[in-house]
């Protein structure tokens, strides 16, 4: 198990090595194995590579999500063109049907409604927002509905897992009620955590995805 200073060195080091980022904007506070995240960054996507980062070191239990988002007045811009360029940018995707997304924007924070079959279709969503200049936050409150049934195959879920480099399918169990899935077992970093969530969503017929997955910071894991 990887101590309190080891931990907090390679996401320094982490976080260092990512371009958009700098290391004196980030703070790092680690305490039994959890890692807390301060500072104050001008842009939303600032904030998600600093997170990307220390989710990917081994030996995290959990992290703290302090980091501020604060936009220079200068740089600060206005509901109206936030709403707009948002607009553009859902009329120009192709992935999400058109009016499916209900969008509303208050002090520069996005909030995102409405009903889509699939969930790499509410992750486009929420990076269509992310990514655009003068967003505090995002809440996506995206709801999956399909309107066809498609039975979820254990095997073809069991196969996707075991191609992702970073993943021991071994070490996942998964169970399958109509169509929602559910993941435990353990894996050795939030990042792997996530990445097994992920794909249990691409797989077909999958609405709902419970992720009881457990960081063992104990065991040793591929790299």
């Amino acid at each position: 198990m990887k101590s309190n200073e080891v931990l907090q060195r390679e996401v320094q080091e982490a976080i260092k090595s990512e371009p958009l980022l700098h290391p004196a904007e980030i703070g790092v506070i680690v305490k039994e194995a959890i890692v807390t995240l301060t500072g104050n960054v001008d842009s939303l996507v600032k904030k998600k590579e600093a997170l990307h980062a220390a989710k990917k070191i081994k030996g995290i239990a959990a992290i703290v999500d302090e980091i501020k988002v604060c936009i220079e007045k200068s740089a600060v811009i206005s509901d109206q063109k936030i709403a707009e360029q948002i607009v553009s940018n859902f009329n120009e995707n192709h992935i999400i049907p058109k009016k499916a997304v209900c969008i509303t924007v208050e002090s520069g924070w996005v909030t995102l409604d409405g009903i889509l079959p699939w969930n790499f279709q509410r992750d486009i969503a929420a990076e269509l927002v992310e990514n655009q200049k003068g967003i505090a936050g995002v809440t996506n409150n995206i709801k999956l509905r399909r309107e066809t049934f498609h039975p979820v195959e254990k095997e073809l879920l069991e196969k996707a897992l075991q191609r992702h480099w970073a993943l021991d399918v071994d070490e996942i169990n998964i169970e399958i009620a109509g169509a929602t899935v559910q993941l435990s077992g353990t894996v050795g970093s939030i990042f792997q955590k996530e990445e097994a969530e992920k794909i249990a969503y691409k797989t077909p017929g999958v609405i709902k995805v419970i992720n009881h997955l457990k960081v063992n910071l104990e065991q040793p894991y591929l790299c």
